[in-house]
């Protein structure tokens, strides 16, 4: 739980350093958001697991979708990592 926390904060510090430095290659921007974007494609797993693991699992999936842990939130991670891709690559390529 510990690498979501950590990694969005850096990966967004890294990406307004580039956003408000000169445009040029940057790589370790672009590694830290891979890995924010991994991240959330693995964390749907994991809050998937959390669901399952409330009382009556996915059988009684219409009170743990509500009480377990929310679905949605590593998608939404993961896209605004793959945004920050693009902003990269846009910001790198402008002259």
């Amino acid at each position: 739980m510990y690498a979501p926390v950590t990694a969005g904060p850096l990966a967004c510090a890294l990406l307004t350093h580039a956003a408000l430095a000169a445009p040029r290659e940057r790589s370790i921007t672009r590694i830290a958001l891979r890995i924010t974007a991994a991240l959330g494609f693995i964390g749907v797993g994991f809050h998937a697991r959390g669901v399952a693991r409330n009382q009556g699992g996915w059988r009684n999936w219409s009170q743990n979708i509500l009480n377990g842990p929310p679905l949605p939130a590593p998608p939404g991670f993961s896209a605004l990592a793959l945004a920050g891709l693009a902003a990269l690559r846009l910001r790198e390529t402008e002259k």
